[in-house]
């Protein structure tokens, strides 16, 4: 019996199997974080989170929170806590509940790689996350994890409106985005650029396009949509942002987003608002010290902005590079995506035409993000915020490469040969062949060296 028709016939007991063993590896390597590598709470900001969450609980959730780090994750991690239970214990269980977290987390992940790419694409795909990102990241009492997921969802469903507009799915991306900002503070600018690239899509159609432009009605339901994701922001956020309101008085107020990011480097945010009380309300300090976004562009000159966005790009790829390992992939996923797009550039040009809010809206997500990721540096250089981004970049890479790009995959091997080749499934073996590779690296190196928090 030829070995393909054998491995057909028995494919229910084999994925099983493949399955076991790979949570089985999965858990080895987090169980080496837990125990060996994340062992002070102290470190980065678990301690925090824990303090938190043990305030909301003992307050029965009444306590003002710090406006740094958002409620959802401290909420959840409150439930655990019970009174009398050390300090040490809370962290343990708090490293459990964030494994538990990425053990639900990574089957909805390969869920949507597969509504949207090839089987053994979601397969790749799912085991890089796996095993170059969330298996250093599992064992932290921190919101990452959660928020890489709403995040990334948001982006798609994000996408989805401006290829398909529906309200029932402006309602939910903007309840999901909603929890997502309650999560992690970052997804505001994504929101932003969002609507405003709906806007546009539908003043377009309704002005421009060509040979029929959309009726008023369409017109008024295209504007509809990008309403309806804000107002169900806002609408799951209100009750956090009017008590922002009504201690800090800001909506929006966040010590990051509303102070920090206009410091030159973390020793003055120690000697400025935060030593003024800036987590129970708006710092006791004369007006002109407070920082803000026009203070600081009229004291810094352009020279250097320009370098600290330079420095700050420079500091995220030196920080990528040495990371846990996902780098590599990304690399080779993207230098074939680069490649298709210089050599088919009629294509790139059509696929263009076809999505170009799209288009536009891809593009300026992960240019903002990086730009202001890269702003932020000098405050906080760990990867942990730029690597919100690493999910929704290679899915879209993937999908450009292996749904839009898919008839210039095949090759033929020359001129005058029949035999073709599938550029798209010989990167797949090579992305596989590397992971497995890498994997021996990482679960008997790697994983009890790197920290994970940062």
């Amino acid at each position: 019996m030829p070995i393909l028709s054998r491995i057909q016939q028995n494919r229910q007991h084999l994925v099983p199997l493949f399955l076991t063993i790979i949570a089985l590896l999965y858990l080895v390597g987090v169980r080496q974080q837990f125990l060996y590598v994340n062992i002070d709470r102290f470190q980065t900001d678990q301690s925090a989170y824990l303090e938190a969450a043990k305030s909301l609980k003992t307050s029965n959730y009444t306590v003002l929170t710090d406006r740094n780090r958002m409620p959802v994750y401290p909420f959840l991690l409150s439930l655990l806590y019970e009174s009398g239970l050390s300090d040490e214990a809370f962290f343990a269980r708090g490293k459990l509940l964030n494994i538990g977290l990425s053990l639900l987390t990574l089957p909805i992940l390969f869920w949507i790689f597969r509504q949207y790419l090839p089987l053994f694409t979601a397969v790749n795909l799912i085991l890089i996350h796996a095993f170059t990102l969330y298996i250093f990241k599992a064992a932290y009492v921190q919101a990452e994890l959660l928020f890489y997921l709403f995040n990334f969802a948001g982006f798609l469903l994000l996408c989805r409106l401006l290829w398909q507009p529906a309200w029932p799915t402006a309602v939910s991306t903007g309840i999901l985005l909603g929890v997502a900002h309650l999560t992690k503070a970052s997804i505001l600018p994504g929101l932003l650029l969002f609507g405003g690239t709906a806007v546009l899509q539908a003043i377009f159609r309704r002005f421009w396009q060509r040979p029929s432009p959309p009726q008023l009605r369409q017109f008024l339901l295209d504007l509809t949509i990008p309403a309806l994701v804000i107002l169900f922001f806002l609408l799951t956020i209100w009750p956090y942002i009017q008590n922002s309101k009504e201690h800090f008085g800001h909506y929006f107020y966040n010590v990051n987003s509303t102070f920090y990011i206009w410091y030159d480097h973390w020793e003055e945010v120690e000697t400025g608002t935060k030593a003024y009380g800036d987590r129970s309300g708006w710092p006791d300090m004369p007006p002109d010290e407070v920082p803000s976004a026009t203070k600081y562009f009229r004291e810094h000159s352009t020279t250097q902005i320009f370098e600290r966005f330079f420095n700050g790009l420079l500091v995220i790829l030196i920080t990528t590079t040495n990371s846990y390992g996902y780098l590599i992939y990304f690399c080779l996923l993207f230098g074939l995506v680069l490649s298709l797009v210089i050599v088919n550039r009629q294509q790139t040009m059509i696929i263009i035409k076809k999505y170009p809010f799209i288009s536009l809206f891809v593009s300026g997500f992960f240019g903002a993000y990086s730009l202001l990721y890269a702003w932020y540096w000098p405050i906080s250089s760990g990867n942990r915020f730029v690597l919100a981004l690493f999910t929704p970049i290679m899915f879209t890479l993937a999908f450009l490469l292996y749904r839009l790009f898919e008839p210039q995959l095949s090759l033929k091997l020359s001129r005058h040969s029949q035999t073709r080749i599938n550029l798209g499934q010989l990167l797949n073996w090579i992305m596989i062949t590397v992971l497995l590779v890498d994997l021996y690296i990482i679960l008997t190196v790697r994983i009890g060296v790197f920290y994970g928090g940062f």
